[in-house]
């Protein structure tokens, strides 16, 4: 290929010119075109060869000229026409204008972190004692059993079984339900519960997930061809309108279940639940099990329990401090690491956190402390709109550390 008649843009990422064709008079192709031309002189053929970036899309060009004409026939902007009506960008984020930005603890004072964790102290002795409620289900009893499973995934299926048990004590496990599994994964929860409903009429399940996942168990389910409506969509549960879902709108009762939901995941499912019931269309949303996880990933504009922590003595500021002391009730390990750090601090006179009278112990009780206190504000956030809610240890620590669960159903 001749220097007349391909690009003469240099890639830089590439260390060589571009190797794109160009028309008979020009040096550039037509995506570099918008570079400065110093063969361009102010006229006519100049102005109509200008290419800009596309409003829609700043990832490639168009002619400026023909602008109008490029809009319409963009493959950016038939994606953004092909968004269904059920994803509403940022629809269940609560927008607060004063939301803290996170500071980590080791640049907050001593006097910070010991203010916060007394006023924890203070709200956590005002919460009831919380049952410890461990189930097995019948249908995973030979699986749990069965010696040729590893010990991680006895330990996944033991949750699973006290999860599901747990969803039919609470009666929500009926005919014409659709079970909506948020943060689904790779659908094993879904598997067996459709072990379980396989049998009863008109039921089926959503899966929520924003990742794609490969070896989903859903996929196992809908191959032995049981009468379930199984539908599976990708979408960030920020973004969920679940009452615009027409999948789930033949269906009289709406639960649902999640395993180990992380964080502002937990909050943003809550809030997407009650606006479902409460804008039109109208969901039934009869009742949800879900186990939580990793509260130090919760985020102040999605929390739902922003008034219980409020009536507690917390200010906006203290949220992000909860949330990392909240990391303490499951970074094993680590804390004694934490703790050299600190203590080194402390001997070159730094003034910024000091717990090293802490023990390992006393930091990981502080944590659970934290994590049952947010926890109790999503509680009371269902408790207002209606459900009669139950925090439950549903496993035990050695099988999991994040081992409580919500239990709601609509009264």
């Amino acid at each position: 290929m001749t220097e007349e008649n391909h690009c003469m843009y240099f890639v830089k990422r590439k260390k060589r010119y571009c190797r794109m064709t160009v028309r008979k008079g020009n040096r550039y192709c037509g995506e570099h075109q918008e570079v400065p031309l110093e063969s361009f002189s102010y006229n006519k053929e100049a102005s109509e060869n200008k290419r800009i970036k596309c409003p829609l899309d700043p990832t490639h060009t168009c002619y400026e000229s023909k602008l109008a004409k490029h809009l319409k026939v963009c493959n950016a902007k038939r994606f953004i026409d092909a968004q269904p009506s059920f994803i509403v960008k940022g629809i269940n984020v609560k927008e607060v204008c004063d939301a803290p930005r996170h500071v980590p603890l080791s640049e907050l004072s001593e006097l910070v972190i010991s203010t916060v964790i007394d006023k924890v102290k203070t709200a956590y002795e005002k919460l009831p004692k919380f049952p410890k409620i461990l189930l097995q289900h019948e249908v995973l009893k030979d699986k749990i059993h069965d010696n040729s499973c590893g010990k991680s995934i006895k330990k996944h299926l033991s949750q699973n079984s006290s999860l599901l048990s747990h969803l039919e004590l609470a009666n929500l496990v009926k005919e014409n339900t659709c079970f909506i599994e948020f943060g689904a994964g790779k659908g094993k929860l879904t598997y067996w519960l459709g072990q379980i409903i396989k049998d009863k009429k008109n039921c089926g399940i959503l899966l929520i997930d924003r990742s794609s996942h490969r070896h989903k168990s859903d996929n196992k389910l809908k191959s032995e061809q049981f009468l379930l409506v199984i539908e599976r969509v990708r979408v960030d549960i920020a973004d969920l309108k679940l009452n615009n879902m027409t999948v789930i709108q033949k269906f009289e009762h709406k639960v649902a279940i999640a395993k180990h939901l992380c964080g502002a995941a937990t909050d943003l499912t809550l809030n997407c639940l009650i606006q479902a019931m409460q804008n039109e269309p109208k969901c039934n949303i009869s009742g949800l099990v879900i186990a939580f996880c990793c509260h130090h990933k919760c985020d102040y504009a999605s929390y739902v329990g922003k008034q219980f922590l409020k009536q507690c003595g917390f200010t906006s500021n203290e949220f992000t401090v909860l949330c990392s002391i909240a990391s303490w009730a499951t970074c094993g390990s680590g804390l004694n690491e934490s703790k050299k750090i600190l203590n080194t601090q402390n001997n070159s006179n730094d003034t910024r956190i000091n717990i090293k009278n802490l023990t390992s112990s006393e930091r990981e009780k502080i944590g659970r402390k934290v994590k049952l206190l947010l926890n109790w504000g999503r509680l009371e956030y269902l408790k207002n709109v209606g459900f009669q809610s139950n925090l439950v240890y549903y496993t035990t620590t050695d099988i999991s550390l994040e081992n409580m669960c919500i239990v709601a159903t609509k009264s």
